[in-house]
């Protein structure tokens, strides 16, 4: 964002931006407010302070902030926000000189009362590349002059910026469900090194809580995450199943995803084939199953269990029949995997003598939350990845198997066919494209339809690229409202290491991924970081359940509003400002019901 101009304002009213109230005098105290209360649009504009050489704006967190572009500021900074939900904002920091180590602190947020929010994320936004130029290209896909797009959200760094350059910083602040309503004020405090002197610069904002409690999220949402990536948070070296570090990189994995909003978990570990005492048969041990279901248990919001697909396509052709992985007893007291046809009578014994013993296992198993619920409640089973017309027979094959084996047993799959069995799926999850097939229309009692996307759709779909608008992430949870869709998937969350680095080039050509499919957090050592495409996913999360609530009250009023913003599976209003002057509408009405 070279040749951003640096505004400076007389000093009194950089003092209205930049000095705490506590050490203001009565006097200047009124005529701050007043400014405020009559002049609100000095504080949209860019705040500099003279002797720093820092100027920091505001701007829409919903507002991708490309390298070399000039935005305007947020044309009203105030963020709304109903308790239970997370308030964002984003700063632009420019020099007029380069400024080293520039740290970012909240100095206070609080009411006149006195009550005050404390906990936040402060974070510099990094530049990724995105190379892929994928097809078909959204119509609204952002053009960067330099290849690279705002990310990955590095909470434990500091940042220098060279003389004219600019620095991204995010800043995430989590409204507790009993927080005072009200309006919040604060301040962010930038310091740095200027010539090897300490310098500071302030940006007021405000917060406005309105009396409005979000319930606990009833959106379903699952991210597939892979423990084999591990070693990138472990200085690229290999992590061995069920280590210590196995341990603790799935701790800091668990814990960020249910933070943003993830409540269904994928399960890889299966029963373990113990071969009977002749040798001809197997029994199973589901001890190691067990240990992540209760790991998942104690650190995460776990609505759902999802256990992996025990199928794949026979050759990893993409019409290809599908072939189950079991098990076969060798005869000499172990046991060997195959690869088999459906029909084939060791997949048929394979699958009789497990899915029954597992069943049986889930309901011995407790969850200890005093619902009486049991493990199979939270359970469903994956049976092979995408079943298509072209291989549809060979999927049913093995799903009938199994809920011959194990009635109770719910079956989930993302699925591509144009028709399907209700009597062998439970939960079908069509690509976003094709859930617009009117076979998703209506659902058999028991049964629900999510969504999923991933490398596709493409074209002017929702998807959570990062050469894609940030509102079109968000809106994707808009769409669920407004389609009845009660659960979301996305196959990448962790999936690093296409192109080497994961902070280097998020897309994958060879693979056909579009920047930013693979992956929407970035490892650190033994930790990970988030990115502002994640929060944007968290917070349209959140607006589902507001919609929802707006629902309760009254359903025309809530399908009136999403109507405003989701036309169709794949046109939408994706002004900011028409979004914004949206979500304030339905707190305010919230507001007046309460």
């Amino acid at each position: 964002m070279h040749g951003t101009p640096a505004y400076c304002f007389p000093a009194m009213q950089l003092r209205i931006q930049t000095e705490p109230e506590m050490n203001i005098s009565p006097l200047r105290l009124l005529v701050n407010r007043t400014i405020r209360t009559l002049c609100p649009a000095l504080l949209m504009l860019p705040v500099a302070c003279s002797e720093s050489g820092l100027t920091i704006r505001v701007i829409d967190p919903l507002t991708n902030v490309l390298p070399g572009i000039v935005y305007p500021p947020a044309g009203d900074d105030t963020v709304r926000v109903a308790r239970g939900e997370n308030a964002v904002l984003q700063f632009v920091i420019s020099a007029d000189d380069s400024v080293a180590a520039m740290t970012p602190v909240l100095r206070s947020l609080k009411t006149e009362q006195g009550t005050s929010l404390d906990k936040a994320v402060l974070g510099w936004v990094r530049n990724v590349q995105a190379s892929h130029a994928y097809v078909p290209a959204a119509p609204d896909a952002l053009q960067s002059p330099s290849g690279e797009y705002p990310d990955p959200i590095l909470t434990d760094t500091t940042v220098s910026i060279a003389a004219g350059g600019t620095a991204l910083l995010w800043l995430d602040i989590p409204i507790p469900a009993d927080a005072e309503a009200g309006l919040y004020e604060g301040s962010v405090r930038i310091s740095g090194l200027k010539n090897g002197k300490r310098i500071v610069a302030d940006r007021q904002f405000t917060i406005q809580v309105y009396p409005v409690t979000l319930p606990e999220q009833s959106l379903l949402v699952t991210n597939w995450y892979f423990p084999d990536k591990f070693s990138f948070m472990n200085d690229n070296e290999s992590v061995e199943d069920d280590s210590p570090a196995y341990w603790e990189c799935m701790r800091r994995l668990v814990e960020t995803a249910s933070a943003y909003g993830q409540n269904v978990w994928l399960l890889y570990e299966t029963g373990t084939p113990v071969p009977t005492a002749d040798g001809k048969g197997l029994t199973f041990d589901f001890s190691r199953m067990d240990k992540t279901i209760e790991f998942l248990l104690r650190h995460a919001d776990v609505r759902l269990i999802e256990a992996n697909h025990f199928a794949k396509r026979s050759r990893n052709g993409w019409t290809d029949p599908f072939w189950a992985n079991v098990p076969v007893p060798d005869g000499k007291g172990s046991y060997v995997y195959q690869r088999l046809p459906h029909d084939d009578p060791r997949v048929q014994r394979y699958i009789a003598a497990y899915f029954p013993a597992l069943q049986e296992h889930l309901r011995s198993r407790m969850i200890d939350d005093g619902s009486g619920r049991s493990w199979l409640d939270i359970y469903t089973q994956h049976i092979a990845d995408e079943p298509l017309n072209e291989n549809k027979t060979s999927w049913e094959g093995l799903a009938r198997q199994v809920k011959q084996a194990a009635p109770d047993i719910r079956i989930i799959e993302a699925y591509r066919s144009s028709s399907y069995d209700p009597a062998l799926i439970d939960i079908l999850v069509p690509q976003l494209d094709e859930f617009v097939w009117e076979i998703y229309r209506t659902m058999p009692a028991g049964h629900s339809c999510w969504f999923y996307t991933c490398m596709y759709p493409r074209g002017n779909f929702a998807n959570r690229y990062v050469t894609l608008p940030l509102i079109k992430t968000r809106l994707l949870h808009w769409i669920n409202y407004k389609y009845d869709s009660p659960g979301y998937l996305h196959w990448g969350f962790n999936a690093w290491g296409a192109n080497g680095d994961p902070f280097g080039d998020v897309s994958a050509p060879a693979n056909d991924w579009p920047g930013g499919d693979s992956h929407i957090v970035y490892p650190g050592y033994r930790k990970l970081y988030p990115s502002i495409r994640l929060a944007a996913m968290r917070d349209g999360i959140r607006d589902y359940d507001l919609l929802k609530m707006v629902e309760a009250r009254d359903s025309i009023r809530a399908q009136a509003f999403v109507n405003a913003i989701i036309f169709d599976f794949d046109r939408y209003d994706t002004s900011v400002s028409r979004f914004r002057q949206i979500r304030r509408e339905i707190l305010d009405f919230l507001e007046d019901m309460h």
